[in-house]
């Protein structure tokens, strides 16, 4: 039940829901959030941080880099019909994914 209630909690700002959005397209770095959200590093962490210790995402570094992913678990299939079923019809959200799109877009012709 603790579990239900941190999801939740971390639910309720549009940051992280936004945030929680964009993982479910692919592993992100912080700056993939930051540049596709348009936040500060400090902003973006903050907010992960909230979502890992909700138990919602994952992280791994990779040299200076520190990657998130969301964590799928029965407990919280919830979170894919919001996110699936309901962010996706709104704007925002859909505006999120397309600057997400375009920056990964940038970031590879520019790395490779």
């Amino acid at each position: 039940m603790k579990e239900l209630l941190n999801a939740v909690k971390a639910l309720s700002d549009e940051t992280r829901l936004r945030i929680v959005n964009l993982l479910y397209e692919k592993e992100l770095c912080v700056c993939d959030i930051m540049e596709a959200l348009k936040i500060s590093q400090t902003k973006a962490s903050r907010h992960l941080n909230y979502l890992k210790n909700a138990g919602m995402v994952s992280d791994r570094k990779h040299a200076q880099w520190v990657y998130y992913s969301i964590i799928r678990n029965e407990e919280m299939k919830f979170i894919d019909s919001l996110v699936l079923d309901s962010l996706r019809r709104l704007e925002i959200f859909n505006n999120d994914r397309l600057s997400l799109n375009e920056w990964l877009s940038r970031k590879n012709i520019t790395c490779n």
